[in-house]
């Protein structure tokens, strides 16, 4: 399926840009034909004038008869269209169509004929007067030269034609594989979340349905009331996470940058975190460098920190150590050393990606929605840094946040 998509994409831009192609190329053609035709007519009336000039300075004189110029031909034509002197290159009349009407054009005319021993002539019909008589001066060229010139561009056209349309399919090509992951991984996207919301929502229908199935104790609606809170703030942090998310993808997760303490925001992150770690027995320690400030925005920064606080110690035994560390040089950096279960190397790499977990655990404190690395990336991304990670399974993890301090 995903590869018939592929084609018919690759087929229709490269049918769409066949046309477009030759529609220009064709536009061109046109024009550069009549310039061609154009330019031969100029050199027709231009090769014409002084004979006629001639002529009408010395009439009684038979000039034409004895031209015998190289791919010009001439012919000197009466009031009836009769042909009355011609030039020594040709054999036979020109078979120009006023000969069949017996009459002179009141002005030049162009038209193209064709001979059986000179070829096909462009010929121009020049009238002029003589003592109060009408006459004409036919001259003709071949247009070996300007189709030659047709043919050349013709051949260069199908060429670039050629040339052109090839690249549009790899180029196409190219997009098209673009976009077939894009829309596969947006499949995978609503799939995902789909799923993860389908939880929460189970949980508060089951409860829902349990409560209004007889009359229940105050103690049994509490403890129903606590699981459903705790169903709905899972719910509302994949439904901030998609947001925050679907504003990274259209970038627009931009803020104003204010000078931010970093230390002060870490150390607030810590302290919010701090009742969770201690019911799961974990301690942080912190080292921190103070006084850092750096152009940002504390309450992504905040969400940033407590992100990699929280996933910290739910990813770690109890009875565990979380090292938190600030230092700046060049740069600001901010480690998150855990003592977890690790992360393998293959699945390193995948670790930012959405609803992605490295444990299949069904404990329900790690159901965090699997968005948070992927939201930790897009807020160090928009502050114009990057992210590390250094993992070795059944030893921990140390995440490194780098943060500039010029804002982008």
């Amino acid at each position: 399926m995903a590869k018939s998509i592929q084609f018919r994409t690759v087929a229709l831009f490269c049918a769409a840009a066949a046309v477009l192609l030759v529609g220009c190329f064709a536009a061109v053609y046109v024009l550069f034909e009549r310039e061609v035709r154009n330019q031969l007519d100029r050199q027709l009336s231009e090769t014409a004038a002084p004979v006629i000039a001639d002529q009408i300075a010395d009439p009684d004189e038979r000039d034409v008869d004895q031209l015998n110029l190289p791919d010009a031909y001439f012919e000197v034509l009466d009031g009836a269209g009769k042909v009355t002197q011609r030039s020594k290159n040709l054999k036979s009349d020109l078979p120009l169509s006023l000969t069949k009407v017996g009459r002179l054009p009141v002005s030049t005319s162009f038209e193209t004929v064709s001979m059986p021993d000179v070829g096909e002539l462009r010929t121009a019909i020049i009238p002029f007067e003589i003592a109060g008589k009408m006459w004409a001066l036919a001259v003709g060229t071949p247009t070996r030269h300007a189709r030659g010139a047709l043919s050349t561009f013709t051949a260069f056209a199908v060429l670039l034609f050629a040339l052109s349309l090839a690249l549009m399919a790899v180029v196409s090509t190219f997009y098209a594989r673009k976009l077939e992951l894009v829309v596969g991984q947006l499949r995978q996207f609503v799939s995902d979340a789909s799923h993860e919301l389908k939880t929460p929502l189970s949980v508060l229908r089951g409860e829902t349905e349990l409560l209004l199935s007889r009359p229940r104790s105050s103690e049994e609606y509490e403890q129903a009331l606590h699981i459903m809170e705790s169903e709905l703030k899972t719910m509302s942090r994949i439904v901030e996470g998609l947001f925050t998310l679907s504003m990274a993808d259209a970038g627009q997760l931009r803020f104003a940058p204010e000078p931010v303490c970093v230390d002060d925001v870490l150390e607030e992150s810590i302290a919010l975190a701090t009742p969770f770690a201690n019911s799961r027995g974990i301690r942080i320690e912190r080292k921190l460098q103070n006084g850092i400030v750096l152009p940002g925005n504390a309450a992504f920064l905040r969400q940033l920190f407590l992100i990699f606080i929280d996933n910290a110690i739910k990813y770690s035994p109890a009875q565990r150590l979380l090292r938190v560390s600030l230092a700046a040089g060049s740069e600001v950096r901010v480690s998150f050393e855990d003592q977890g279960i690790g992360i393998a190397n293959e699945h390193r790499r995948m670790i930012f990606e959405r609803f992605f977990r490295v444990t299949n655990t069904d404990d329900v404190e790690t159901q965090s929605g699997g968005l948070g690395l992927a939201i930790a990336q897009a807020i160090v991304t928009a502050h114009g840094g990057s992210i590390e990670c250094e993992s070795e399974l059944g030893v921990g993890s140390i995440f490194t946040v780098r943060l500039p301090f010029a804002s982008r």
